[in-house]
């Protein structure tokens, strides 16, 4: 359940929401994308009130959603790209030059690009589903624990990409357990307990303050 939940994200920036698990993360996320309807309230897109606008709709408006490591495993990583490519408009070259220009931000996936998408491994899977999110070119991208499991170094990489969007102006609301990760990246940090914002921090606030930073990550709200 969620309760209150008032949160802006600007264009170019990074917004992290942070919380132990079963405080509503992952619900809100469901729910800006469409997969799950409020009971009340509004959800409003550049100006637009999509709160009753299909999954689909909200993608055509510029609304991109990365959960999890989702692909069609029996597809090639080429394939699965060329699936996302929806809001190109459907002319064969086109297409072909969206996705060749995913591949090439990624070249571990340009190697694999005619291997089936089960044969990837986590990290590359991860890669693949922020490839797709390239394709459709969003306004606005969520993004559910894409860290979780992941190698450093992995990580490390795909952070850099959304930094990239966001100088490109891309708004971004990063759901993350890891708050080392989400300070790396975010410009606000906000934080979850039982379907409530409690609290919100810049990087630079938490990392003078470590002990409240620690309190809030696990759900304890600091007066």
């Amino acid at each position: 359940m969620l309760f209150g939940i008032d949160l802006t994200v600007r264009a170019g920036e990074t917004v992290a929401l942070c919380g132990p698990n079963g405080v509503g993360k992952s619900t809100l996320v469901r729910m800006l994308a469409g997969l799950t309807r409020p009971a009340g309230g509004k959800i409003i897109l550049a100006g637009t009130d999509i709160t009753r606008f299909s999954v689909t709709k909200r993608a055509r408006l510029g609304m991109s959603t990365v959960i999890g490591q989702q692909a069609f495993g029996s597809l090639s990583v080429r394939d699965n790209l060329r699936m996302h490519a929806y809001p190109v408009p459907r002319h064969e070259e086109k297409v072909a030059t969206a996705v060749d220009g995913a591949l090439a931000v990624f070249p571990r996936l340009a190697a694999r690009a005619d291997q089936p998408a089960s044969t990837l491994s986590g990290g590359e899977r991860q890669m693949l589903v922020l490839a797709k999110t390239l394709i459709q070119r969003p306004s606005l991208l969520l993004i559910d624990e894409f860290s979780l499991g992941l190698a450093p170094v992995v990580v490390g990489g795909l952070l850099e990409l959304i930094r990239r969007l966001a100088a490109a102006g891309v708004a971004t609301l990063l759901i993350e357990q890891s708050v080392n990760v989400a300070m790396s990246v975010a410009d606000r940090l906000l934080f979850l307990e039982h379907g409530t914002i409690i609290a919100e921090h810049t990087p630079s606030e938490l990392r003078a303050a470590p002990d409240l930073a620690r309190r809030l990550v696990l759900g304890g709200h600091a007066a």
